[in-house]
């Protein structure tokens, strides 16, 4: 019996080729009274596993890419690709230069805005204010005199002792210096009002722009060196569009946001694949999977974690689409004698079905009953009288099909009509 799968394209095929199986189902005597081109098989229960197998790679799940903070020169240059490296290690130093003159002017105006909102919080006590309210006490003392000078004036006026001319006189005065009286009180509340609502609330808000770019400044700048975040290998980061990538060399003009370097970790691996259109049915996320590889010692144990939902494009027309399939991989408390590394084959084992008390036919002992059923020849002991027994199908296995409602016994193999 060839037991499991061909692998084409990432798919695995099972092929269940059934003859004369005695050492697979059990001794497969005849026995008395049955047909000479039948075989009863023993059947019991037993581990029973449905799987897809798939091919792919190896990939770490702690893949962090480093790029330029900011624009600058490289400075230094400490590892090598392949290098392995702790957590906090220097990688890279770029030179602060250009950074450092936008920083001193973020820090300028930073210090303007800062004095400019005190000025304004400040505002009821400021020189402005009170150049306002001595306007306003030297109108009130101007139009109390003159007041007090026309009640004067009038009473001699009322005795004959002045002119009228003089009395009117006054009065102008009088109503000149209420009106600059008014005018000083409301050029005080103007001048109050300059320090409370738009004009206090701009300043506030051009504050904490220039404290965020300058806080911002500041931290690209804490970025000059390029750290670790990680324990693991130093690689080269994925090339840009255009496929060029920037040489990692003391001296050379790198840009804000430029992929430097990258750092794999070794604790933590995927498995990627992809799944034909006609298996994703078979699939969900959490299946059990074995992985095994050329390049890595033993077989391990994962779980299906993520089901792509777009297609990849296929490479032939009327070829059908491929799904994406993630795999994690439960790394040994021991290190393994010949470690995983990203790029490695793999191949996966999904377990769709398991029975540990499952039963499996031969595909030949299955019978139509007419109406849709389906049942087998059964008997209990070699000595037990024949049944017919109703049975349900599932999955085929590499042991046979299995089948549900029947137990541990003999059923009877049809012989197979030559082609």
């Amino acid at each position: 019996m060839t037991r499991f799968c061909s692998i084409t394209g990432g798919r695995a095929l099972l092929v269940l080729a059934l003859a004369n199986l005695p050492g697979c189902y059990g001794d497969a005597d005849e026995q008395p009274g049955a047909s000479p081109q039948a075989q009863w098989v023993q059947v019991a229960p037993r581990l029973l596993e449905n799987r897809l197998g798939l091919v792919g790679h190896l990939q770490s799940m702690d893949h962090i890419t480093l790029a330029a903070p900011f624009d600058g020169l490289i400075a230094d240059v400490r590892v090598q690709e392949g290098q392995h490296v702790e957590k906090g290690q220097v990688l890279v130093t770029l030179d602060p230069a250009q950074l450092q003159v936008q920083l001193r002017q973020a820090q300028a105006e930073l210090l303007k805005a800062r004095r400019e909102a005190q000025r304004l919080e400040r505002w009821s006590s400021s020189p402005e204010v009170a150049r306002a309210r001595r306007a306003v006490a030297a109108a009130n003392q101007n139009l109390s005199r003159s007041e007090n000078s026309l009640r004067d004036t009038q009473a001699l006026f009322e005795r004959g002792i002045v002119a009228r001319m003089e009395v009117e006189s006054l009065a102008q005065q009088v109503n000149t210096q209420r009106q600059d009286l008014t005018a000083a009180n409301e050029d005080l509340l103007t001048t109050l009002a300059h320090g409370h609502g738009e004009e206090l609330s701009i300043a506030a808000m051009e504050l904490a722009n220039a404290q965020a770019r300058h806080q911002a400044l500041e931290q690209l700048y804490a970025r000059r060196e390029l750290l670790a975040p990680l324990a693991g290998y130093v690689v080269r980061p994925a090339p840009q569009e255009g496929g060029k990538s920037v040489p990692l060399q003391t001296g050379v003009a790198v840009t804000q946001g430029v992929p430097l370097l990258g750092v794999i970790g070794q604790e933590r691996f995927q498995a990627l694949s992809r799944v034909e259109e006609t298996d994703l049915r078979l699939l969900h996320e959490g299946m059990p999977v074995q992985i095994s590889g050329d390049g890595f010692s033993g077989e391990l144990s994962g779980r299906l974690t993520a089901i792509g939902i777009q297609s990849e494009t296929a490479d032939t027309q009327g070829a059908g689409a491929q799904y994406p399939v993630k795999v994690s991989i439960d790394l040994p408390a021991q290190p393994l004698q010949h470690p995983m590394r990203a790029g490695m084959s793999a191949r996966l084992s999904i377990i769709l079905q398991r029975d540990e008390q499952g039963i499996a036919i031969p595909p030949h002992a299955l019978r139509d009953d007419g109406q849709g059923g389906r049942y087998v020849v059964y008997r209990a002991t070699p000595q037990a009288s024949v049944e017919q027994i109703p049975v349900t199908t599932g999955a085929a296995v590499p042991e046979g099909v299995m089948v549900r409602g029947l137990e541990a016994g003999l059923v009877e193999v049809q012989a197979r009509t030559p082609d």
